[in-house]
């Protein structure tokens, strides 16, 4: 299968959180390319979603991407990305990676070339992998709540305070994000204002603060590479 997935320019930017913004820009066009390529849907999730909407992109301090399924969809997505992702991007999932536990959160791409240096430090014992990354929620019928869908973090960490109504994903419509066009639930607004409140205001200018991650030096699972800079 030809795709057209972009070259890695995260030495090019001008400090650490853009550089963490290319990584995670590059991996989410990879991403929506083979998504796009086998008509496969998917929705930017969370605080993607939110920062499309509230900064037609990235929140300026986030440092993940999240991006919702529903469980067919993943389960076609993990079969072909398993043979057709770039060699620099992981799929992690319990089926991948033997320290992974996909209770919460079934699947994510992990970048090959960085780790979340305070996620390493305060996990020392962590073994998986910890590399920039996307996470995919996936998504099924809630056994409890009426004509919702809430996926496996809502279902054990939330009690359910945050969900999907069917009608707020029964279809999507395409978004900018950064430089890109991306498909966002129908029904984000609701989403966002059960998840967030009001989701235009910002927080305090403590919790702006963006976490550093080291975009250069891997962690320490097998499955990853080390950077040779093309400067």
């Amino acid at each position: 299968m030809d795709y057209n997935f972009p070259i890695d320019n995260r030495e090019f930017a001008k400090n650490n959180i853009d550089s963490v913004h290319s990584v995670l820009l590059r991996m989410l066009k990879v991403f929506h390319e083979i998504c796009s390529v086998h008509e496969i849907d998917y929705w930017l999730e969370y605080g993607t979603l939110l920062g499309a909407i509230r900064h037609k992109g990235f929140i300026p301090w986030d440092n993940e991407v999240d991006v919702g399924m529903l469980r067919s969809d993943f389960n076609r997505f993990i079969k072909i990305a398993t043979q057709d992702l770039p060699n620099d991007i992981f799929l992690q999932t319990e089926n991948t990676d033997i320290f992974y536990s996909s209770s919460v959160v079934e699947g994510k791409l992990r970048d090959k070339y960085s780790n979340y240096q305070k996620f390493t430090k305060d996990n020392p014992t962590a073994k998986w992998h910890n590399g920039i990354k996307i996470d995919i929620f996936v998504y099924d019928l809630d056994s409890k709540l009426e004509n919702c869908l809430t996926n496996s973090f809502e279902r054990l960490l939330s009690g359910r305070k945050i969900y999907f109504e069917k009608e707020d994903i029964e279809y999507t419509v395409p978004h900018n994000f950064e430089d890109m066009i991306c498909p966002i639930p129908v029904g984000y607004d609701t989403y966002l204002r059960r998840n967030y409140g009001d989701y235009w205001q910002l927080p305090n200018e403590m919790d702006q603060i963006p976490e550093y991650v080291e975009v250069f030096i891997p962690c320490e699972h097998t499955e990853i590479l080390e950077w040779h800079s093309r400067l």
